[in-house]
């Protein structure tokens, strides 16, 4: 591959199905995770869902432009294959568009399911309008980019015209990457205020990392869309810009599906994961893909307390009802059991620090 835009029609096929293959593993087992394992599926996962399906669809209209001639010359070409190859050409730089989309908003719900914070929902919220207005526009400018639209695919039809790609792919690719960074940061600020063990940072760190990855690519495949966007042989050119957005949209997937997949693997390979308890809280450290913001948690925490004096004899007292210290007679034993029952409503800070910690527990 060399930085012309150029690649091998094989190497594109490759690349866009084997990103594609990992991001669909990646949501079946996250699927499995949140209906099958811990039974509580949200928002999120069927935007990542429809993600995924997009994906599929880009790497299909790639796949219909190698068909047709994509990595060779378009003088080479009969004027048939290019024509055909313009028109799934056309296609992908919209599904491509929806597939970033959903995926962002699947992040930003997935937030929404484990930070609880007033201001960091604000802050979610008004970021997830952000990327509403852009996925719109980023849309229906791929679909109409020309007037009328099979100009993009049909040049020889009179009088039509088209936006300015150089323009208009710049635009939104850069606004795709501020809102992939908004994305990214927008949680490091509650991280940073939790007590964590140095594995689960390390977990926290890994994910970030490749959410950094994903941002890394969206500005490689810049290079990528200016060689395309000022390109006459549009034909030789484009694989390149191909094989990155399948690797920006597929890595996205993936990064998004990774907090959500510990259950899964819990499950299957039980050795690599220990499972523990919070005592103070009363969450288990192997419950993972659950959004436990907006809801109350059952704490049950049990107290036996014993004095001897000397005899056999016992004093229980109900439940709720914390027993008095009384004076014993020589040769008596008391053993007061205490159970306690509450219903603990999740707080912003606490709630903060327990439901972040369930991405990877």
């Amino acid at each position: 591959m060399g930085m012309s835009g150029h690649a091998s029609g094989e190497a594109v096929v490759g690349v866009t199905v084997g990103m594609t293959a990992l991001a669909a593993i990646s949501v079946i087992s996250r699927l499995a995770t949140r209906v099958g394992i811990v039974r509580n599926p949200g928002i999120d996962d069927a935007f990542i869902t429809v993600a995924l399906l997009f994906s599929v669809a880009t790497t299909i209209t790639m796949i219909l432009q190698v068909k047709h001639g994509m990595g060779k010359h378009e003088d080479t070409l009969s004027k048939q294959d290019q024509l055909a190859q313009l028109k799934p050409f056309w296609a992908s730089v919209w599904v491509y568009n929806l597939a970033i989309s959903c995926t962002k908003f699947s992040i930003l719900f997935q937030y929404l399911r484990i930070f609880p914070g007033k201001k960091f929902r604000s802050i979610c919220y008004i970021l997830i309008g952000v990327v509403f207005v852009y996925s719109c526009w980023t849309f229906f400018s791929a679909v109409f980019a020309c007037t009328p639209v099979q100009y993009f695919w049909k040049p020889d039809i009179p009088g039509g015209h088209c936006l300015d790609r150089f323009a208009v792919w710049f635009a939104n690719a850069g606004i795709n990457i501020v809102t992939d960074i908004a994305t990214g940061v927008l949680p490091l600020p509650v991280f940073n205020s939790l007590e964590l063990a140095k594995r689960q940072k390390y977990a926290l760190m890994t994910v970030f990392a490749l959410g950094g990855f994903t941002c890394i690519v969206s500005i490689l495949r810049l290079h990528s869309l200016y060689v395309i966007s000022k390109a006459t042989d549009v034909s030789w050119n484009n694989p390149l810009a191909a094989i990155w957005s399948s690797v920006e949209i597929n890595t996205g997937i993936l990064c998004s599906c990774l907090p959500t997949l510990k259950a899964c693997v819990s499950r299957y390979f039980p050795r690599l994961f220990t499972t523990r308890f919070d005592s103070r809280h009363g969450i288990a450290f192997n419950e993972l893909g659950r959004g436990l913001s907006g809801r109350g948690d059952v704490v049950q925490k049990s107290v036996i307390r014993s004095r001897v004096a000397g005899s056999d004899d016992y004093d229980l007292h109900s439940v709720g009802s914390p027993p008095k210290d009384h004076e014993l007679d020589d040769g008596q034993i008391q053993v007061v059991t205490v159970l306690e029952q509450e219903v603990q409503e999740w707080r912003e800070s606490r709630a903060e620090t327990d439901s972040t910690k369930g991405l990877v527990r």
